[in-house]
């Protein structure tokens, strides 16, 4: 009797600064969303847990908050969760978008602290011209012991499948730690909240998304409808002006949008009641951030 390929089952940090593909990277390779996705900085928020199983094994990823600078006690635990993932890791995969590449020292000194395996992902190639794509690869090999260096385009699939049976190949041999139908451990609560979160950060201006955020009130089912309730928080006046919009026309434009993407997630009508509510200072409150992360 023919023996079976031994399974590779792991954990893999996703690691890089703010809007580098590393979301987008998740849901093209799990073909279904899992996390949101925005041009804007610090999108993500929490460390996400989103599996990845296949007959050769299974791979847990750790989708980070962008590294960055913290300013808030929300911005720390937003960083906590980046080192937290990095020393639970078998693998990391550090992002960076060539478009903005930079040396980054404190990025580097953190993956040579963690010492583990770390592969260089070079997301958006579809942007670049093949010879600069090259030239970046050449330089890196001198910037640290990358295992593998990958240049991939998240948002065309371009090399998704190269990258997946690297990181098969770098997993510890095992079975699986979760279930096969696991996609992710999100609670519903949370993902409904980063659902509507994505569809707000498509309209309020670049400064907002840093001091907003969604808090579900409720998520009911009343007959074919299910009806979410939820806060949008924003830290003055001024900021819920902008929200609102002129004779409530943002706050419209951003519900009718967050509906018609919570429609699809729960397959049936939704009634969406948004109210903006001013919580100064929320991203220094323990409390606040409890609630909303959960």
């Amino acid at each position: 009797m023919k023996k079976s390929n031994p399974r590779h089952s792991g954990y893999v940090a996703l690691l890089g600064r703010t809007n580098v593909g590393k979301s987008t990277f998740i849901n093209a390779l799990l073909r279904t969303k899992v996390a949101i996705v925005s041009n804007k900085p610090q999108t993500t928020r929490k460390r996400i847990l989103a599996v990845k199983t296949s007959e050769q094994g299974q791979i847990i990823f750790f989708d980070c908050p962008g590294i960055h600078k913290p300013h808030f006690k929300l911005n720390d635990l937003m960083m906590k969760a980046v080192t937290d993932a990095l020393f639970d890791a078998d693998l990391v995969l550090y992002f960076i978008d060539l478009a903005f590449a930079r040396e980054d020292d404190f990025i580097i000194s953190l993956l040579e602290k963690a010492a583990k395996n770390v592969f260089l992902v070079i997301n958006k190639i579809d942007k670049l011209n093949k010879g600069k794509v090259l030239e970046k690869i050449q330089h890196e090999k001198d910037i640290f012991p990358w295992r593998e260096i990958v240049p991939i385009s998240a948002l065309k699939g371009d090399n998704l499948d190269v990258l997946e049976a690297l990181i098969f190949k770098y997993l510890p041999e095992g079975e699986n730690f979760f279930p096969d139908d696991t996609i992710t451990q999100q609670s519903e609560k949370f993902f409904i909240g980063e659902l509507i979160r994505e569809n707000m950060l498509q309209w309020v201006e670049d400064e907002l998304p840093f001091t907003t955020t969604i808090k579900i009130e409720e998520i009911t089912e009343r007959g074919e409808v299910t009806v979410v309730r939820a806060e949008i928080y924003v830290e003055s006046s001024a900021q819920k002006k902008i929200v609102v919009g002129k004779k409530g026309a943002m706050i419209k434009q951003i519900g009718q949008q967050a509906r018609q993407t919570l429609e699809g997630h729960f397959g049936k009508k939704v009634f969406l009641d948004l109210f903006v509510k001013i919580v100064p200072g929320w991203r220094n409150s323990s409390q606040v951030i409890h609630d909303i992360l959960q």
